[in-house]
């Protein structure tokens, strides 16, 4: 046997045989795989953050199928009524993950923005006591009327500030949100109470310009007073 391995012929005959298998077997399925083609989906033009795909905005391009990914959008129907989450350019490869829903886009771009319009910001501000942000009642979603007052001939005068302000959030001592606290609570049913600071620390109040100015000067005067105005019952 091992005489028959030394044999050059043997050795020749054999490597003519894998050769053989190689070119006539393997290869052609190979360069079969590789010169295999599909059809994708591509944009016609570039579309920025927000837009809402429609058919006229897409052509289909006829492309090699070997190594495409399968998150390559590959039908029209897949991305249209959808919303672009980013610009993308014309002619580039779409991507599934790259398009949502409208609702999903909407509480996107509700989250991204915080809820603000144009003319609107958040504002936290320092409460001077606990008893003036409602003594651990206020919640997000809350309308208040701000109290300030003036001392005048050596008595207290509280006047109306703003009304109908929105609270956006009410956060403690430390920076940790009463809502996430509540939902806390409200999944251990035998915590105490007792062990959560409750107790209202900052708000973060939504507001135009001037509620900004007024809010930021009853801060540092320490004179200001929260008032809850009618709100829903929380469940």
């Amino acid at each position: 046997m091992l005489k028959l391995f030394r044999n050059k012929l043997f050795i020749g005959a054999m490597c003519l045989l894998m050769a053989g298998a190689l070119a006539f077997g393997l290869l052609p399925r190979l360069y079969g795989a590789q010169s295999g083609t599909t059809e994708i989906v591509k944009l016609r033009q570039t579309v920025e953050y927000g837009t809402v795909i429609t058919e006229d905005m897409l052509t289909v391009a006829e492309i090699g199928s070997y190594g495409l990914p399968d998150a390559v959008v590959t039908d029209k129907s897949e991305i249209i009524g959808l919303v672009a989450e980013g610009t993308t350019y014309a002619g580039e490869y779409l991507w599934r993950e790259r398009f949502m829903t409208p609702d999903a886009f909407e509480e996107s771009k509700a989250q991204n923005s915080y809820g603000l319009s144009d003319g609107t910001y958040l504002l936290t501000i320092a409460l001077p006591s606990e008893s003036s942000g409602l003594a651990g009642i206020l919640r997000s979603g809350d309308t208040v009327d701000v109290y300030g007052y003036t001392d005048e001939s050596g008595s207290a005068v509280a006047s109306v500030a703003l009304t109908a302000v929105s609270v956006y959030k009410v956060l403690n001592g430390k920076l940790v949100s009463l809502d996430d606290l509540d939902a806390e609570l409200a999944a251990n049913l035998d915590a105490d109470p007792a062990d959560y600071d409750l107790a209202p620390a900052y708000v973060v109040f939504t507001v135009n310009e001037q509620q900004a100015k007024v809010l930021i000067g009853l801060e540092k005067d320490e004179s200001m007073h929260l008032i809850l105005r009618e709100t829903e019952v929380r469940r």
